[in-house]
């Protein structure tokens, strides 16, 4: 008897738990959540709107004119500060390559990856900037903004936890259809609560990820990545003079006889006397952003100075390197992505069919509230 009333207690808390934080999150989750959800696709968005990003021809990763790229843009733009060559992983974006202005904006260099020819130049702030930053901090300073946004993903975990306890035998409600000839307040639950039990363990995904971004904006960041193993010749400028595209295809060259097999994706030029070139790129470690696997050059003499690959990464560091492929889902290229995205959508709605749900209930207590208040109104007027 004691365990019945144990349990029904705990029903009734989880329920009240799990509609409490959808109403009250309801439209909030809705915006981070479908903000995400074009952030995961907005590099392509972006890719279909400009013209400066689409490749004319397909080109192999060991067949990029890193060297070439550079001599154009030292050429053509000889007082912007580059600061580094960028290849997406899907081979019809043109090169990307990051610069600050003489007069201090940001903007974006498209380079033809096959030749280095110039195809334009677009401002820093795009839809994929928009989205992400959107999503991320709410266009608040980080600080702020993203502690506000990763915190959701307490009351959404939490909120998963208490419908599982509610809903019981969920299992048996994996190949149950919505009634959709029923009333909106039924038809829209069943669909809330199959929605929910086959996103479940992205939800898990999501929240947990969050969580981490959370931890790590608090103080928890992992540690860096492995420094120089061996000290640089002194020089008096970011580059030698003279640095060309020839000195760049040889700094390539070098770190691939270094690390077999790198995908080159990142070249990152130097913007201190004091910093090295570093060349990053995909490799043999799973679920690792680009940067995960480097290699440090010397610009002087183009030496190896030092190196390091995924594998080697501490525990701490391995994780925060696979939260955004997870997050994002760009770990397994545009199918992936396009996955992400339609769970992500899935996501949205049932948020909002939360919403219609308690507002339907609420709607019907309302009702027999007053219902109940109407009658209690005629029997004083008989008893008076």
């Amino acid at each position: 008897m004691v365990e019945a009333v144990g349990r029904q207690t705990l029903d009734r808390l989880s329920h009240s738990i799990h509609s409490w934080v959808g109403l009250k999150f309801s439209l909030f989750m809705t915006f981070i959540l479908i903000t995400g959800t074009f952030a995961v696709l907005s590099l392509e968005i972006d890719w279909l709107l400009t013209p400066e990003m689409r490749a004319s021809e397909l080109t192999e990763p060991s067949e990029i004119a890193w060297g070439k790229t550079y001599d154009a843009l030292t050429l053509e733009y000889p007082g912007y500060d580059l600061i580094g060559i960028f290849r997406f992983s899907e081979p019809w974006f043109n090169l990307q390559t990051l610069a600050i202005t003489p007069w201090q904006e940001n903007v974006r260099l498209w380079s033809e990856p096959a030749d280095g020819n110039l195809h334009g130049v677009t401002s820093f702030y795009s839809v994929q900037r928009f989205f992400r930053s959107m999503h991320r901090n709410l266009m608040m300073p980080e600080r702020t903004g993203v502690p506000i946004v990763t915190f959701m993903a307490f009351p959404l975990f939490v909120s998963l936890v208490a419908g599982f306890i509610v809903y019981k035998k969920f299992w048996l409600g994996l190949f149950k259809r919505p009634r959709f000839g029923k009333r909106v307040r039924v038809w829209s639950g069943d669909l809330h609560r199959l929605v929910g039990l086959w996103t479940s363990w992205f939800i898990v995904l999501i929240a947990l990820s969050s969580i981490w971004y959370f931890v790590e904006e608090m103080g928890g960041n992992s540690p860096g990545f492995p420094r120089p193993e061996r000290a640089m010749v002194n020089r008096d400028s970011a580059l030698p003079p003279g640095f060309s595209g020839d000195d760049l295809e040889l700094a390539v060259g070098n770190a691939l006889d270094e690390l077999p097999g790198l995908a080159v994706r990142r070249i990152l030029l130097p913007r201190t006397p004091q910093a090295p070139l570093i060349i990053q790129g995909d490799l043999s470690a799973t679920l690792v952003r680009p940067r995960a696997n480097g290699v440090y050059i010397d610009p002087s003499n183009l030496d190896v100075i030092g190196s390091y690959v995924g594998e080697d990464l501490d525990i701490h560091t391995r994780v925060s390197e696979a939260a955004d492929p997870l997050h994002f889902g760009y770990f397994g290229g545009l199918a992936t992505k396009i996955f992400w995205f339609l769970l992500g959508l899935s996501m949205s709605a049932m948020t909002l069919t939360g919403v219609v749900i308690y507002s339907k209930r609420l709607r019907n207590e309302i009702a027999v509230t007053g219902s109940d208040k109407n009658k209690a109104r005629l029997v004083q007027a008989r008893e008076s």
